[in-house]
Order: structure tokens, then C-alpha cells, then sequence
């Protein structure tokens, strides 16, 4: 993977990353609204939280809605996008921020959460695999990691459909063809996996309980509990 090539893309619509998010996400407020909102209920008072891939903090922002007196940390290898998150939670203590290589340099603290979302697609599998079992040690025991991701279908049959589905409501969407034309770069960076092999990976990595608690098309939500 190259992670400059990751951080000059995502850089360069820093500004711009949050307006565009519905436009990509054809089921924009069950993937982050009611995922995190169900996970509320396994996890009621996490103390400390760590967001992979972080970006400009949207995911932050809903677990912040649920959990405003946790400890965060945000870490990305863009820091143009972490620059947004930084002022999305400006005057907020409880926030640090890091810009760095995530599947090297995790946190030296465990965490109640871990959480990442639309960004370990982009891992090759050797550093994804790597990372969710580094994410499994920085766990405290009995608390979750949760992954808010792009999959790839188990079934090969059904890969070019769900390709298909999904651009066009990105094409029917009021998108620029700028924007569109940024969004198609940046897909050339995605190394997804499916659902099932995540589950895999991480039920060998010794959670207790894996589950997909949503799926839409290419878009899915799995919590593991230590």
C-alpha cells in the first residue's frame, strides 16, 4: 500500500469529505446513525475510545453523540482531514489527535472502542489482518471493535452488480463531475474483503462474538467483542 499516494488523495478533499459523504453512501444514516446507536446498547459507557483512519471525525461524531465523556483519540495518516476533525471538536478536552500510520504506530494505551470506518478497506490483506489483531490487543477485555467498512460480496456473481448499484446512485446524486472524477481516483486505492472473511479474521484474532449487525450492498457494519 502506498501511503502517500492515500494521504495526497484524501488530502486534497479534505474540505470537502463530510458534504459529499451522502452522495456516496446511498444508506448514509443507518450506516453510522443506527450502527452506532445499536452499539450503544452492547457498550452503554466506554471511558476511552481510538478511531482509525479518523479522516475529518464523522464517525467521532456520532459516538460523541452517544458518548460525550469518553477520552478520544483520532488518528489518520492524512492530516489535512484530521485538521477538519480538530476543528469539528474545537474546545472539546477530551479529544487528541495523531497523524500517522495506523497499522504501525497504534496508541501505547488499551481502549474501551475501537472503531474505524470507510478506511481499512484501503489495507492489502497481510497489513488489514495485522491490524485487527494489534486493534485485539489494545482492547481492555469484555469491550468492542467495531468496523463501519466497503465489502466485497462473498459471492463473485454478485460483485459487478453491487459495483453497478452503487455507482449509479453516486451518478444520480447531485455530485460534480470533479468531485466524481476525485471519488473514481481514489477507488482505485480500495483492497476490500468481504463481510465473511472479516468475520473470519477477526473470530481467529480471539473475540468471543463477531457479528454483521448491518448490511447494504457493498456497505457493512460488523462489532467484535473481546
Amino acid at each position: 500500500m502506498d501511503f502517500d499516494k492515500v494521504a495526497n488523495r484524501f488530502n486534497d478533499v479534505a474540505e470537502e469529505y463530510d458534504s459529499q459523504r451522502r452522495m456516496f453512501i446511498p444508506c448514509y444514516d443507518d450506516f453510522y446513525g443506527t450502527s452506532v446507536s445499536f452499539l450503544s446498547r452492547i457498550l452503554p459507557k466506554p471511558q476511552t475510545i481510538l478511531d482509525l483512519g479518523a479522516g475529518t471525525g464523522l464517525l467521532s461524531r456520532y459516538f460523541y453523540e452517544k458518548y460525550p465523556n469518553a477520552r478520544y483519540t483520532l488518528v489518520d495518516i492524512a492530516d489535512q482531514m484530521l485538521d477538519i476533525a480538530r476543528k469539528r471538536f474545537a474546545g472539546a478536552e477530551n479529544f487528541t489527535f495523531a497523524a500517522c500510520d495506523y497499522t504501525r504506530d497504534l496508541p501505547e494505551q488499551s481502549f474501551d472502542l475501537i472503531g474505524s470506518a470507510l478506511s481499512i478497506h484501503h489495507l492489502e490483506d497481510a497489513a488489514r489482518e495485522s491490524l485487527y489483531r494489534n486493534a485485539y490487543e489494545k482492547l481492555n477485555p469484555g469491550e468492542c471493535f467495531i468496523n463501519l467498512d466497503q465489502f466485497i460480496p462473498s459471492s463473485a456473481l454478485m460483485n459487478a452488480p453491487f459495483t453497478e448499484f452503487w455507482h449509479d446512485y453516486i451518478d444520480n446524486s447531485e455530485i460534480t463531475p470533479e468531485a466524481r472524477s476525485a471519488q473514481r481516483k481514489r477507488s482505485e486505492l480500495d483492497r476490500e474483503n468481504s463481510i465473511d472473511e472479516t468475520k473470519r479474521i477477526l473470530s481467529d484474532c480471539g473475540y468471543k462474538s463477531v457479528e454483521c449487525v448491518y448490511s447494504y450492498f457493498k456497505f457493512g457494519v460488523v462489532i467484535a467483542v473481546k
